[in-house]
């Protein structure tokens, strides 16, 4: 008999691979059984007290405190999206004058070749010998003075330096920085 009520008990009937387990349901809660149940007892009846209304007491959070780092932080990036978009500004000038001025050079470019030609057209020996006749003649030997141009160019200029000159040297050192800092925002 205890058999036949374990069949009754079951969520389902079946034959087949589940019928060797038949308590199993899948991820659903199993119905209790009729042993495992809880025995309801039905409580008496209280009389409901009477509740004072209340009022809500709302609490009200400080406002905090802006942490100045935080200030400056913010600061900080704001100054370098300016500098960034003032940086892409300059550049796109900068892109725009180099394309322009490579226009201007291949155009000074083609009016050189033409000027060279009309040039060598115009540079004749036999019309300026004719013209000069007999009184321009080669230089001599003794005439021509080769220079060396191999080395690289230096100059060396003494000045004597005075101690109240480093005074006016630091300051034009700082105007200088400073003229740099203005003419890059612009």
């Amino acid at each position: 008999m205890a058999n036949y009520r374990r069949r009754s008990t079951s969520a389902y009937r079946t034959s087949g691979s589940v019928a060797y387990a038949p308590i199993y349901e899948g991820n659903t809660a199993r119905a209790p059984r009729r042993e495992e149940e809880v025995q309801r007892t039905p409580r008496p009846k209280q009389r409901e007290q009477v509740r004072r209304h209340e009022r809500v007491r709302i609490e009200v959070r400080q406002a905090g405190v802006v942490a100045p780092f935080a200030v400056v932080g913010f600061l900080a990036v704001a100054v370098f999206a300016v500098m960034l978009v003032a940086s892409y500004a300059q550049l796109a000038v900068a892109n725009d004058e180099m394309v322009t001025l490579r226009r201007e050079l291949t155009a000074l470019q083609d009016e050189h070749v033409k000027l060279s030609a009309q040039y060598e057209k115009v540079f004749d020996l036999k019309t300026i010998q004719e013209a000069v006749g007999d009184t321009m003649v080669r230089p001599t030997n003794d005439q021509v003075v080769y220079i060396d141009l191999s080395e690289p160019d230096t100059v060396t200029v003494f000045q004597e330096r005075r101690v109240d000159r480093g005074l006016q040297d630091l300051m034009d050192g700082v105007r200088k920085i400073f003229d740099g800092i203005v003419e890059y925002f612009r």
